[in-house]
């Protein structure tokens, strides 16, 4: 039976991450417009961007969620530390 640990920091889960020794880690990010309801009778269209980083080591799945404008950023950080990141692309549309 797997388990989930969740950061809410990016800094605790790469550094859990590297004692594990764990090198992969998968980008699944959303970037899209989504209707989202404003008031009781009022649609808007926002930009919707967030990013799951998984991975995982004898059945525990270690995640981080964040929302950002710039989802690059991060990606980057994750390349330069020297991780194996996949970007996986989680749009609806």
């Amino acid at each position: 039976m797997s388990q989930d640990q969740i950061f809410t920091s990016i800094d605790e889960f790469i550094k859990t991450v590297k004692e594990l020794g764990i090198k992969k880690i998968a980008f699944s990010e959303v970037n899209e417009r989504r209707a989202e309801q404003t008031t009781d009778s009022q649609l808007e269209v926002v930009v919707y961007r967030k990013v799951d980083l998984l991975t995982y080591k004898e059945s525990v799945i270690y995640k981080y969620s964040e929302r950002s404008d710039d989802l690059n950023p991060l990606y980057e950080r994750l390349v330069s530390e020297g991780f194996d990141v996949t970007r996986i692309n989680k749009n609806i549309t």
